[in-house]
């Protein structure tokens, strides 16, 4: 079985819609990225700030803020940046830019009349860009979300960011009960599947265990490539070393694998070394709908201290 990471994990970026403050915490959907993450915020008349997230392609220069002539939206601005989830925070996961932010002339960059016009493209905003608001002041502390590992349960490969342990890969051991794998090139359930390979938890009692050991890495998300069978009572139980992350979870999406996210207590795992994942069946409801379950992956947190950018 193959411990060793061929290759880093792709990278992932949150991804959502329609997001505000009040329902920040139900964007847990991730997105495969080969480009960058973005984070979009449009900001309305009402003083509402309105968040949409995902993956893009990061044009060669961008405008500065401002939406001349849409009703009831005073301004927008998108981020960009390359890291694993970054568009989470922008502030504190996108290392400070190595040269300082300013204006080119001041002297024009302050005339009121000149700098409406020179903003609104993104071509010339870049000559002013502190007034044109393209600048951020970013402290000399940065943070970086790095994967611990990105374990393929049907084929038992794993893959790790560059800089972590292969160590923790290495050390995964499984035991699955009552799972059917389904492998492409055989059969599929569901044709529009073929292109994914994975586990079903079809019984009330199947479960996916895997164990592992860290070197005391803080445990920030657990994350899931999975989904429930389209009556939605693929249910499951998701425990890490007994303490339940999840209970009953139904929150995937039907028949439709995708990549969500489970944020873990990093207090709670502060002294522990071997851990144990424990994906099951919901014990407390009989569940005879099926758990997709295609990849699984932890991340942790590395702090980065360098120079000051603005």
């Amino acid at each position: 079985m193959n411990r060793l990471a061929m290759k880093s994990p792709i990278l992932h970026c949150l991804s959502c819609s329609g997001v505000t403050s009040s329902n920040i915490d139900q964007c847990i959907t991730l997105v495969e990225c080969a480009h960058e993450c973005y984070v979009n915020t449009t900001t309305l008349s009402t003083g509402t700030k309105a968040k949409k997230f995902g993956c893009a392609e990061k044009p060669a220069c961008l405008s500065a803020q401002g939406v001349i002539g849409k009703r009831d939206v005073t301004s927008y601005n998108t981020e960009f940046c390359p890291k694993e989830i970054c568009n989470t925070d922008v502030d504190h996961f996108q290392e400070p830019p190595h040269t300082p932010c300013g204006d080119v002339s001041e002297t024009d960059c302050r005339d009121p009349a000149a700098l409406a016009s020179i903003c609104s493209d993104c071509e010339t905003a870049q000559y002013c860009r502190k007034s044109c608001g393209l600048c951020r002041d970013r402290s000399n502390s940065w943070y970086e979300n790095v994967v611990l590992f990105d374990f393929d349960p049907v084929h038992r490969t794993c893959r790790h960011s560059a800089g972590v342990s292969a160590s923790i890969c290495q050390s995964i051991k499984e035991q699955y009960y009552r799972v059917l794998p389904v492998v492409k090139n055989n059969y599929t359930v569901n044709h529009a599947h073929a292109r994914h390979d994975y586990l079903i938890l079809a019984e009330t009692n199947s479960y996916v265990s895997i164990t592992f050991k860290t070197n005391g890495e803080p445990l920030t998300n657990l994350q899931l490539s999975a989904c429930k069978t389209i009556n939605g009572l693929g249910r499951v139980d998701i425990l890490l070393n007994n303490h339940a992350i999840q209970e009953a979870y139904n929150g995937t999406f039907g028949a439709d694998l995708r990549w969500q996210i489970h944020k873990l207590d990093t207090n709670q795992f502060l002294n522990d070394r071997n851990f144990t994942l424990l994906i099951r069946k919901d014990s407390r409801n009989l569940s005879y709908g099926h758990y997709w379950l295609s990849r699984i992956r932890l991340e942790s947190v590395v702090a980065h201290h360098g120079h000051h950018g603005k």
